[in-house]
This record gives C-alpha cells, sequence and structure tokens, in this order.
C-alpha cells in the first residue's frame, strides 16, 4: 500500500484521513477498511448520533451493509418496518384527512431487484454498529477531535488536528482527504467551492420527543402525516419506533421564519403546545428530547473533487427528506468512492481513475436532488400536475453515464433512471439480481460481488476464463470469473434467465466492478481466446485508467 510521503512537521500518517464521523463518515472508514486500504477519522462531537435523524435504510444500501457483515448486528437493533406504507396530509394524526399521497413507501424496505430487504433502523440506533464494526475491522476513529486547518500539495494533504477535551494539537498527513463534515462544510467553504441548485425551500423546528401515538399511525396505516391546521399551519409528523431500549421517539417539524424568530422562541411550553396540536389530543402526555433548526434545500456542489480531497455526504450534496433518500444517497457516494481510493492505494489503478467519482456521482446528485425536490414541491401543492416522481427509479434504478465504464453505441439516449428490472447489462447500471445454483445450493448474484471486480460469461464462453486468467497475470490484480450455463458450469442458470437480464448472446460476457455495477460487456462478438484476452484486457485497463 502507498503511504504519503514524509513531511518534516506530520506526527502521524495515514493513507486516507475521512473529516466527520457520522453515517457517511463511519461508512467510508468501513468500506476502506473492507478493500484493505488505512484510514484515520476524525469527529467532533464525543459520540455517535444522540438523536434519530435519518431513517429509513433500502434494499441496496443493506446490500451494502450485508458486504461488510454487520446485515444481522443491525437486524438485532432494528425496530420492525413499519406497518403503514401511506404519507397522508391531514388536520392532525387524529383528524382529518385531506389527502393521500400516493408514494412508493414499502420499495423502500423490500424490492424485488434485490435479495436483502431494507431496515427501518434510525441513525442514532445504526452508528453505533457502523462504529463497531469500523473498529473491528481496524479503522482509526477519533472522536471529539476536530480539524482546525489543513493545505494540500501536489503529494498530499496536511492536516491540524485538535483533540477538544484536552486542547491537543497534532499534524496528520494524508495520501487523500474525504470531507464527511456536513451540510455546512467547512472544507468545502475553505476549497471556494460553490454550489447550485434549488436553494432553501423553507426553514424548520424539529421538537423530538416522546410519547403514546405509534398505535394511531398504525391505524392509519401511516408511514408519516403532513399537517394543517390553525396552529401548525406548515408541519410533518415522523415516527421512530423504538428498539435496543430505546422507546417510540417522534419528530414534529413546524415551519418558522429565521428573521422573525430564533431557537429561543421556542420554550418549552410552546412546544408541547405544538405537539399536542399536531396530535389532536388536548391533553397528550409529552416527554421533550430535543429541539434542532434546520434549513430544507437541494443543493449540488459545482465540484466533487479538488486535487486530492473529495467531497461526500451531505458535503457534496443536499436534498429535502422527501423520498428518505438522503443517508442512502451518501452511503452510495462513500462506496462508490472507497473501492477507486483503494483500488489507486494498491498501484493497482492510475489516479485518473479518481476523477470518475464525481464524473459518476454528481449527476446522480443533480437528479435526486431535483426529483426530491420536486416531490416535496407537490406535498406541499407547489409541483407541477401530472409530473410523477418515483422513489424507487432514484435509488434502485440510476445508471452512471460517464466514468469507469466502457460506454457502448447509443448510450447517450438513455434515461438517467428507470425501473431497475428494465435495464439489460447496460454498463454502468447495477448488476441484475439473478438466483444461480452452485452446488446444488442457491447462490444469489450479489453473493459473486466482492471487493475486487467479477467476470460473468454466458454458457458457450468458455474462452473468458482464459482471457480472465491473462488479465489477471499482465495487470497484476485479482479478478474472479465464472461461467454460467443451463445444464453445465461453474454457475447452473436454471431458469435460463442470465443471458436476457445481461444483454448479450451465449458467448457473451458482462464485468461488473467491486461496487456491483456493470463496468464493460461484450455481447459475444469475442468468440475466440485471442480476441477475448485482449478485449478484457484492454477494458479493465481503461476502466482503471491504466
Amino acid at each position: 500500500m502507498n503511504m504519503p510521503s514524509p513531511h518534516p512537521d506530520a506526527d502521524e500518517t495515514t493513507p486516507v484521513l475521512i473529516v466527520g464521523g457520522g453515517l457517511v463518515g463511519l461508512s467510508a472508514s468501513l468500506f476502506l477498511s473492507w478493500h484493505g486500504s488505512s484510514s484515520m477519522l476524525v469527529e467532533r462531537h464525543p459520540g455517535t448520533a444522540i438523536h434519530p435523524r435519518a431513517m429509513g435504510f433500502t434494499p441496496r444500501t443493506m446490500e451494502l451493509f450485508h458486504s461488510l457483515g454487520i446485515e444481522e448486528a443491525i437486524r438485532r437493533v432494528e425496530p420492525p418496518i413499519p406497518q403503514g406504507n401511506q404519507v397522508l396530509l391531514v388536520e392532525s394524526l387524529v383528524g382529518q384527512q385531506f389527502d393521500c399521497f400516493q408514494e412508493e413507501v414499502d420499495s423502500l424496505f423490500i424490492d424485488a431487484s434485490s435479495p436483502v430487504r431494507g431496515s427501518a433502523i434510525a441513525q442514532d440506533l445504526l452508528e453505533p454498529v457502523l462504529r463497531a464494526r469500523a473498529e473491528q475491522l481496524g479503522g482509526n476513529l477519533h472522536f471529539g477531535a476536530e480539524l482546525v486547518a489543513f493545505e494540500q500539495d501536489e503529494e498530499g494533504v496536511t492536516a491540524t488536528i485538535r483533540e477538544r477535551a484536552s486542547q491537543r494539537i497534532r499534524t496528520v498527513r494524508a495520501q487523500y482527504l474525504v470531507a464527511a463534515d456536513g451540510s455546512q462544510s467547512a472544507i468545502r467553504k475553505q476549497l471556494g467551492i460553490g454550489q447550485h441548485g434549488t436553494g432553501s425551500m423553507g426553514h424548520f423546528v424539529s421538537l423530538i420527543f416522546e410519547a403514546d401515538l405509534m398505535k394511531i399511525f398504525h391505524e392509519r396505516q401511516a408511514a408519516m402525516c403532513f399537517l394543517s391546521n390553525e396552529q401548525v399551519a406548515i408541519g410533518s409528523f415522523v415516527p421512530y419506533p423504538g428498539s435496543a431500549g430505546r422507546g417510540d421517539l417522534f419528530r414534529l417539524d413546524v415551519g418558522y421564519d429565521p428573521e422573525e424568530e430564533t431557537l429561543a422562541d421556542y420554550p418549552e411550553e410552546r412546544c408541547l403546545h405544538l405537539i399536542r396540536a399536531a396530535a389532536g389530543i388536548p391533553d397528550l402526555k409529552i416527554t421533550l428530547k430535543a429541539r434542532l433548526t434546520w434549513e430544507m434545500n437541494a443543493l449540488v456542489a459545482d465540484q466533487w473533487q479538488q486535487g486530492r480531497i473529495f467531497l461526500v455526504g451531505d458535503a457534496a450534496r443536499t436534498q429535502p427528506p422527501s423520498g428518505g433518500l438522503g443517508g442512502n444517497t451518501g452511503i452510495a457516494e462513500a462506496h462508490n468512492l472507497a473501492w477507486k481510493l483503494a483500488a489507486v492505494l494498491r498501484g493497482e489503478a492510475g489516479e485518473a481513475l479518481l476523477a470518475s467519482y464525481d464524473a459518476e456521482r454528481r449527476p446522480v446528485a443533480d437528479y435526486t436532488a431535483e426529483q426530491m425536490a420536486l416531490l416535496s414541491q407537490q406535498r406541499q401543492g407547489e409541483g407541477s400536475a401530472g409530473i410523477t416522481v418515483s422513489i424507487r427509479d432514484v435509488n434502485m434504478g440510476y445508471r452512471y453515464g460517464a466514468g469507469a465504464l466502457a460506454r457502448e453505441e447509443g448510450d447517450e439516449h438513455l434515461p438517467l433512471a428507470r425501473r431497475p428490472e428494465e435495464w439489460r447489462g447496460q454498463p454502468g447500471t447495477h448488476a441484475a439480481y439473478l438466483v444461480l445454483e452452485q452446488a446444488d445450493e442457491p447462490i444469489a448474484t450479489l453473493g459473486l460481488i466482492d471487493f475486487h471486480f467479477v467476470l460473468l460469461a454466458g454458457p458457450n464462453g468458455h474462452h473468458w476464463k482464459e482471457a480472465a486468467q491473462h488479465a489477471k497475470e499482465t495487470l497484476h490484480l485479482e479478478l474472479s470469473c465464472y461461467q454460467i450455463g443451463v445444464e453445465a458450469g461453474d454457475l447452473i442458470d436454471t431458469e435460463d434467465r442470465f443471458c436476457e437480464a445481461y444483454g448479450i448472446t451465449n458467448s457473451g460476457a458482462v464485468l461488473i466492478r467491486p461496487d456491483g455495477f456493470i463496468g464493460w460487456r461484450s455481447k459475444g462478438a469475442n468468440e475466440n481466446a485471442q480476441e477475448a484476452r485482449q478485449a478484457l484486457t484492454q477494458a479493465l485497463s481503461t476502466l482503471l485508467s491504466r
């Protein structure tokens, strides 16, 4: 593994310095460790999240956690999947219903395009699981430590870190810096990176509290409620089912004007009054846990890489909470960046591969932020009539149009997102979920994807196995190859679906990247060993910027 160049003022060195230890920063640490790369994480707060905040992690996100070996640990502390799947507009929680926003809430948890179900776990329950696994994998985590200064040069980044309790200062030299420091990212601002998008869509006070309301949500089959009454003109109600020793929590968001009010204008008495008005229960017993302010916006950084520094999570883009995709999107960003950093650090890829992070993820962020802003506007009666936003397509069915992939003729006419089952193996799309058979045991395609490239060849694609061995030896990298047949092969396609699902002939092959996306495919033109060797080696060299 490459280490950062020596620096006369550095107290410590690390290949990657991660600034921010929330969902995305912890995920980045985990993914890097999983790929065999060391990192150091610094987080200014003394521990993981104490408020629920993000909740609901999709099957695609849970696939990533499954690969890290933490799905079982998450299942042990997650609450049950919500019984309700409706998003309602109501006078109050027990009052009149004005509208039902038809939405694919169920697809946030169960989807036919994935073998893994989603989770209703909230951020305060998930982060400790991520932290424990990160430490188990050797992650160098420093909570209660903050970045106070940094500068980069052609060979690395020099960061000044302060331990908040002792005020001890130390200097860390890293080859790369990952900025996961939130929507107000000091790193992004110092780099002078601007933002674009919808901008502010309102300011809100969040009231987090305990109360006996979960039964009412279940009876109304509601996953959340938007409110409209005299006391709460603009507001929303979100339940956080309890688990792992934590009781049920709820969040009431009410709009406010920051030019007229501050958090000090929301004493406990006023907060309790608002909660009771939103619930429609005047004598509701409430335990207020927290009062927070936040701004809803849809903003994307103009660039996600500047030299050796990369933006991820809310530092890179923010979007309205409508659709519940903020945390899911950030985790996917960390996953995309981690395998590329690891490949470069191992010497398997050229540094130019890192530019594909921005090329792939920023267009997806633009699209996601735009769609979630539209969804939020529709819920407030401001959106364009007739325009449908599909959360499932946005989260499960997007594709990369450029980056570490070999584009095919006609790709420029493909949409950025569609129903995941409609893709047919196009480079830049997620590998299709199929159940195959190995030694009379079922195995999902997800189980074949690891921390290196995987080549899947058709029933007549025996020449691809030789090509894969040649590529491994020539390029000095890990590469697995499986021939998939109907009656014989490394894996048996009992339903004869593989070739159709991946858009190849019996002699074709698809190359799946370490993140589960298709990087290249041969539909079947390379039918002899020499052509296959040349095609595969060239494809890998191109994808890895060799």
